[in-house]
């Protein structure tokens, strides 16, 4: 058993893949840390909005809900919860989930029968 431990440590150090998602895993946590920035200025800005006018920029509350999106696909990615690698890497906004062709062998199937198409004299 320990002998079996011991391979599959050497596999999974050896996997290539494992290393490559662990390189996208550092970049993205920096990205992470940058774009918190941005998050905060961000803020300080909407707070100035909120002071100066009575209401936050509408265009900013866009991109900071676009910004939070970013976040959760990047913790997402981070957390293994996710495979698909989020911007730059892939598109920008919500993931579309991936398609599948499922059946569904409990549908109901309808069989339709030909008809004659010479008319009864």
């Amino acid at each position: 058993m320990a002998e079996q431990n011991k391979a599959q440590l050497k596999k999974n150090l050896k996997d290539t893949n494992q290393w490559s998602r662990i390189l996208y895993m550092v970049l993205f946590w920096i990205i992470l840390y940058f774009v918190m920035m941005v998050v905060g200025v961000i803020v300080f800005i909407q707070v100035l909005f909120a002071l100066f006018t009575g209401s936050d920029n509408e265009n900013l509350r866009k991109f900071g809900a676009d910004l939070t999106q970013y976040i959760h696909q990047i913790i997402s990615f981070l957390t293994y919860n996710e495979n698909r690698k989020p911007f730059p890497f892939g598109a920008w906004g919500t993931l579309e989930e991936p398609k599948e062709d499922v059946v569904d062998v409990d549908e109901d199937i309808i069989e339709i029968e030909p008809t004659d198409d010479k008319s009864s004299s």
